[in-house]
């Protein structure tokens, strides 16, 4: 009986530890801001296998700590990679954002951009 517990808990901490390992959180943010149409593009690193079970689930852009924009997806646009466009205007030249990207299975990434 013993032995069949410690198979038990073995064979399921390797499939947690597999589950994890396709798992990722987004990579290398970056961000562009277009000034004739205060629009803001954020894009990162995200590839994925299928775009409808393993993406990102949230963007937050944050102007110190007031939530500017807190946008959710169900989806990715595509396995290579996630991109969003988003109008914010009246972001003066110098403002400071946190840009927040968050896996719908594990991990976020953060970047700090000025409007430039």
């Amino acid at each position: 009986m013993k032995k069949i517990a410690i198979l038990l808990t073995a064979v399921s901490i390797l499939f947690v530890l597999s589950c994890t390992a396709f798992a990722h959180p987004p990579k290398s943010i970056t961000a562009s801001w277009n000034a004739s149409q205060e629009t803001l593009t954020v894009t990162a690193e995200h590839s994925v296998e299928d775009a409808a079970k393993h993406y990102i689930l949230s963007l937050t852009i944050l102007d110190g700590t007031k939530q500017l924009v807190m946008k959710q997806y169900s989806k990715q646009n595509s396995t290579d990679g996630f991109s969003d466009s988003l109008i914010l205007k009246g972001m003066k030249s110098g403002t400071k954002l946190r840009i927040q990207l968050v896996c719908n299975i594990m991990g976020s990434k953060e970047l700090q951009y000025i409007i430039p």
